[in-house]
């Protein structure tokens, strides 16, 4: 009877561990704030950003405020992104939904606290933390290196549907980057 007890003690412990290590992977929504580097090529000054991530429902939307004011929404396959110094709203369609929340879902562990997952013809790793991303790391279609480091992540807390809500001002000039 000790011994079942026992096993029964360590298999809820090691339950209970794997559940709490991975409660990410069950992420509906995500709100932090982030750090955005981008390194060019080689001996180029990296350009560092920084903002707010709001994801929920296939849906995000990335608000720079840092070095300069800028707002990034994608649903699904479409992209806005809005320049309020250039008064310009440039429209596209990615490929692949590549949402924050969809990444986090789609990767596999390669190391104690690392992942990867490849979307199209990118290779994204992620970085675990304290049970919550850390840093998404990839090289995008013009090599350009992109780290992006989270802090003060909350996972799936209520998030306004009125942040994803793109209403530009009725003076911003359309690109249509399809």
């Amino acid at each position: 009877m000790k011994k079942l007890c026992m096993i029964l003690l360590l298999f809820s412990a090691f339950t209970f561990g794997q559940n709490q290590q991975e409660v990410w992977r069950n992420v509906k929504s995500i709100e932090a704030d982030f750090t955005q580097e981008i390194k060019g090529e080689k001996g180029a000054i990296p350009v560092v950003y920084k903002g707010k991530l709001y994801a929920a429902d296939n849906k995000v939307k990335w608000l720079y405020v840092a070095p300069l004011a800028k707002e990034v929404y994608l649903e699904k396959t479409q992209a806005y992104i809005y320049e309020p110094e250039l008064k310009q709203v440039t429209i596209g369609n990615l490929k692949e939904n590549v949402d924050f929340i969809q990444i986090l879902k789609r990767v596999q562990k390669i190391g104690k606290d690392s992942y990867k997952t490849q979307i199209g013809d990118i290779a994204y790793y992620v970085i675990i933390k304290d049970s919550k991303p850390y840093e998404l790391k990839y090289t995008d279609s013009i090599d350009n290196v992109i780290t992006i480091r989270f802090e003060n992540v909350k996972m799936n807390a209520k998030i306004d549907g009125s942040v994803f809500i793109f209403q530009p001002p009725d003076d911003v000039e359309y690109i249509d980057a399809s």
